[in-house]
């Protein structure tokens, strides 16, 4: 019984290792090459002043592409999909750095979500909002252990955006869109 947890334990600690390792490989090679990714979605981009954004945001509204999301915190937009005949609602927020945006923090959840309504819950999503963003960026994620908890995240990096999708819930999908050159120079 001994041997076989710690070959389990060696295992775990290996596809952790393996899987930061690559993307600690990844995330180098892209910084490295110099590439600037600033667009993100909706015409949003990193280095948007607060004003810019709110303006953006604004005429989006107008041409009705967005509404305003729950107590008015965030941004709705609602993705059309076929996979199961919903909508996807994409809520999503900055987070500015000397007023420019550096991050887009957004979740997804789909519009018919209930616990008793199969083939909706993150599990699901997660899978499907994955497709998404590989469609949308032209890139491909790679799982990486989760160093807060038992799962996996899913990570991609393109020159300087870095887009990370975890499960928060049973109902939401969040994907983070970083900027890791100004994230680094804010860790320093």
């Amino acid at each position: 019984m001994r041997k076989k947890i710690r070959y389990q334990f060696f295992i775990i600690c290996i596809t952790f290792s393996c899987s930061m390792d690559s993307y600690y490989s990844l995330e180098k090679s892209e910084l490295d090459s110099g590439i600037r990714n600033d667009s993100l979605f909706l015409g949003i981009k990193f280095g948007m002043t607060s004003s810019e954004f709110y303006s953006h945001c604004w005429d989006l509204n107008k041409r009705k592409l967005v509404s305003q999301g729950p107590s008015n915190n965030s941004v709705r937009y609602l993705i059309p999909t076929k996979s199961i005949g919903q909508n996807i609602e994409m809520l999503f927020y900055p987070v500015f750095n000397k007023d420019t945006v550096y991050e887009v923090n957004s979740t997804y959840s789909y519009t018919a979500w209930a616990p008793w309504n199969d083939g909706t819950d993150s599990e699901y999503l997660i899978k499907e909002i994955e497709n998404i963003l590989s469609d949308w960026y032209d890139t491909d994620f790679i799982p990486v252990k989760n160093p807060k908890s038992d799962d996996f995240l899913y990570v991609t990096v393109d020159g300087n955006r870095r887009i990370t999708l975890t499960e928060v819930s049973d109902r939401e999908v969040r994907a983070r869109f970083t900027d890791l050159l100004t994230e680094k120079k804010i860790k320093k």
